[in-house]
């Protein structure tokens, strides 16, 4: 047997004292206490305004929607708001339409019909919320009723987009490569259309045409785009690009209306490297054109507004709006415009607004 090795027991000194819990903050004398000190104080949990400012939504009304959320500790959640668009530069929490606090962080929203807002939560789920209601409140019309509820995705959504051709259908997807169709004209959340393998990689991006709410366009890391058709009998797609030499990764996509850029037949997709391709899905497999935005930097978002592509980069967050009629000549510039830049809109024929973290909102004027 090995010897036992004798030990002395120590016990707490008399002059070890230390104040109460709360009071142990800034007392130097304890600091290995410090933590008892942040266990004995409750939560904020009051409404208000978080740091992390990442989705923003506006409806035919100019109604915006923003969702904001707390990301730091143990415990991550957030609240979304609504306002009037001439409320954009005063925004509080007293001065929303209507507000709600959730116990999850909202990732996305996207405004469907016109008074219902779409809410994709950080624990799979997907909310429809009606926003406005004479019916129930003439008084107060803004108040929120929930439509219906979904967890359909095994992991939290990533994109949320809303057919413009018929705004009571909507299209979502993970990162793990899940799709679901919505049908918004019931009286709850059903999903028309599901796909659990629609890529082989990360889903990155997706986009939907403003001429038809049958089609759709994803894409993913390695380089590879689809087009997919909500009528087929069974889920299927066609392969719109892949990239065999693996040497591009698509991070979002923007699909052109009818009287847009150069017209409904024009993808754009956008890349790692700062790059933003055009590809005609009557030609399929080849670009059509290839312009370089951002020499350092990814590009996060790509949003079209009649003759004007704005494109979003991070790392680092920078703005350019391009007249593609014009060879993608650059109109607007803006770097460093917020620490991370995580959702934008246009709020009209010459104005973009973004918001982030950091500088939570920035308007951009190209007058």
């Amino acid at each position: 047997m090995f010897p036992q090795r004798s030990s002395e027991v120590y016990l707490t000194p008399a002059s070890h004292q230390p104040p109460p819990a709360l009071e142990l903050a800034e007392n130097l004398d304890y600091p290995n206490l410090n933590v008892a000190d942040v266990n004995a104080r409750l939560e904020n949990l009051s409404p208000r305004l978080h740091d992390c400012w990442d989705s923003i939504a506006i409806n035919e009304h100019q109604h915006l929607a923003l969702a904001t959320n707390r990301r730091e500790g143990h415990h991550w959640w957030g609240m979304f708001f609504g306002y009037a668009c001439s409320q954009v530069n005063h925004m509080s929490v007293d001065s929303a339409d209507f507000k709600l606090q959730a116990e999850h962080t909202v990732n996305i929203l996207r405004y469907a019909d016109n008074d219902v807002l779409l809410v994709a939560l950080g624990d799979t789920r997907l909310q429809a919320w009606s926003t406005y209601s004479k019916v129930r409140n003439p008084e107060q019309p803004y108040c929120l009723f929930l439509v219906g509820e979904s967890s359909a995705h095994p992991s939290p959504i990533s994109q949320l987009s809303v057919f413009k051709a018929n705004p009571q259908r909507a299209v979502s997807a993970s990162a793990d490569g899940t799709l679901n169709v919505w049908d918004l004209s019931g009286a709850d959340l059903d999903s028309s259309y599901r796909s659990s393998s629609s890529h082989t990689d990360k889903l990155t991006g997706m986009a939907t045409p403003s001429a038809t709410p049958h089609q759709f366009v994803t894409c993913d890391r390695g380089g590879c785009a689809r087009l997919w058709d909500v009528r087929a009998a069974a889920p299927s797609s066609t392969c719109l690009f892949d990239d065999s030499s693996h040497q591009l990764s698509f991070t979002c996509a923007a699909w052109a209306a009818p009287t847009e850029l150069q017209g409904d037949n024009c993808l754009y997709l956008g890349d790692f490297d700062g790059n933003v391709y055009t590809l005609d899905i009557r030609m399929p497999r080849k670009f059509a054109e290839t312009y370089q935005y951002f020499e350092k930097g990814h590009i996060s978002q790509l949003l079209i507004n009649g003759p004007h592509l704005a494109a979003m980069s991070n790392l680092p967050a920078s703005v350019k709006v391009a007249d593609v009629k014009s060879g993608h000549k650059f109109v607007y510039k803006h770097q460093d415009s917020h620490f991370r830049l995580t959702d934008a809109i246009w709020s009209d024929d010459s104005t973009l607004i973004t918001i982030g973290h950091g500088r939570k909102l920035l308007t951009h004027s190209l007058k």
